[in-house]
């Protein structure tokens, strides 16, 4: 008998309601999921003492959710990191609810990622960013920012750090300003009314603020001070014009007094910025990977390309590096070429000098650290680079022309399409080996691509070709 649309609401919200009770398992309790459902979880031990690393992945039929986040030895530390995953399902799923019946065979989708940033000893910055799409043309951005001090085992509160007056804030509005305004990404697109407003908010209680060993960031909601195709701006200030803001407790904690010694830049310059000023005389296409490694699409994916006597580039970003040592090891020994995605993904054009440098090579000395080997191309995030950048990297920069768009459909098929109506000789086809419907994609691709005839090499041999 054919289901009723009643049939098929009830159903919807049973498939809902388990994978809510399955990711509140996992995140309060970490114990096995029932068999019904369709999440699978992982643990890591990360690179820094007392911390582990969970990733959840549930794939359904309306909707996708992958969800990676940080797990302390002390326990009191993940309370308010499991209600803040709980909440951000639940409102997901709710709407998916809501929209069910114009979801119309697409598959919504929400990951939850995060960046961990080392500021003082013993201290954490853990900053999560919550991409979301169900309906519509625009998907939704957010982020939360988390201090932990696991020595005293609790979370500090950013009004702690900061001498918060109007002075304070008056001058945290003009950093801000000649940043955004030296920033080619972001000076088109903020609105300075908006940003007044964020300021003078006697709410605001700079929860988006953060710190690294040089910087202070401030990451903001989609729209919060800016239109849209901004996203999510992510402003940097030198730790050292912060000095005179924060509290004497937190000058000395973070040594304001004593200037590090600022590390060197190659100034090798950039050799493929522009991949149009390539020429392609053989039947060669690349594929490239970017945001991992993954402990396990990443293997899927290298298993598929030795199948296919494939070459691929991994741009790889250092905080997953870090997490994962192994699985960029293994993409080495395959013979495969590792690239530089930058640390934390960040836009550089929208950094500092120090911090730009810092973001390139806490990752080249990482990738060095795992694999025996140096990274040998570079992507910048969003594809965004400036002079300052190209100075920096030290590396060919490469882009892309073919985007498969896997991060948002996760459908294999229609990865697959994009590929067919866009691929020629010399293609530089992007991809993203964090998601499991990709592996699916990866398949479909490499099956295309050889009954067409391509050879699938690295980016270098593409643009070494004669």
């Amino acid at each position: 008998m054919r289901p009723t649309k009643l049939t098929k609401n009830i159903l919807l919200f049973f498939s809902i309601t388990a994978v809510l009770l399955a990711v509140n398992s996992f995140v309060e309790q970490d114990n096995v999921y029932s068999s019904h459902n369709k999440t699978s979880k992982k643990t890591e031990q990360s690179a820094y003492t007392g911390i582990d690393i969970h990733t959840a992945v549930t794939e359904e039929t309306t909707y996708n959710i992958s969800i990676h986040y940080p797990e302390f030895k002390v326990s009191s530390l993940n309370e308010d990191i499991h209600k803040y995953i709980n909440k951000s399902m639940q409102e997901f799923l709710a709407e998916v609810n809501r929209n069910k019946d114009d979801l119309k065979g697409n598959s919504a989708s929400l990951h939850i990622s995060f960046d961990l940033h080392p500021f003082a000893e013993n201290m954490y910055a853990i900053v999560f960013t919550q991409e979301s799409y169900v309906t519509g043309a625009n998907g939704f951005q957010n982020s939360k920012v988390f201090l932990a001090d696991i020595q005293k085992e609790r979370f500090i509160q950013q009004t702690e750090i900061l001498n918060d007056n109007e002075e304070t804030r008056d001058t945290i509005h003009q950093l801000l300003l000649s940043r955004i305004e030296s920033s080619e990404k972001y000076s088109s697109y903020v609105l300075n009314e908006l940003l007044e407003e964020w300021i003078e908010d006697e709410r605001n209680m700079f929860a988006n603020m953060y710190l690294t060993t040089n910087s202070v960031f401030f990451k903001f909601n989609k729209y919060e001070i800016a239109a849209g195709a901004a996203g999510s701006p992510e402003i940097s200030i030198p730790l050292d014009k912060m000095s005179d803001l924060l509290t004497d407790e937190w000058r000395k904690t973070m040594d304001l007094e004593n200037e590090g010694e600022e590390k060197s830049k190659s100034s090798k310059e950039s050799e493929w910025e522009k991949i149009e000023d390539r020429t392609f005389d053989t039947k060669q296409v690349a594929l490239t990977f970017d945001d991992g490694p993954h402990p396990i699409n990443t293997a899927a994916i290298l298993q598929l390309l030795d199948e296919y006597n494939a070459k691929a580039t991994f741009f790889m970003l250092g905080n997953r590096v870090d997490f994962y040592p192994e699985a960029a090891q293994e993409i080495a020994e395959k013979g495969h070429e590792m690239g530089n995605h930058t640390w934390s993904h960040k836009d550089l054009t929208s950094l500092g000098e120090t911090e730009t440098i810092q973001e390139i090579e806490m990752t080249n000395e990482v990738i060095l650290n795992a694999t025996g080997e140096q990274p040998t191309v570079f992507r910048p995030p969003y594809g965004a680079v400036n002079d300052q950048v190209r100075e920096i990297i030290g590396l060919p920069a490469v882009l892309w022309t073919i985007d498969t768009l896997d991060w948002k459909s996760h459908n294999p098929n229609e990865v697959l399409s994009i590929v067919k109506e866009n691929i020629s000789d010399g293609s530089v086809i992007l991809m993203h080996d964090i998601h499991k419907s990709t592996v699916e994609a990866v398949e479909l691709v490499l099956a295309f691509l050889k009954e067409e005839g391509y050879e699938l090499v690295t980016v270098s041999e593409l643009y070494s070709a004669d």
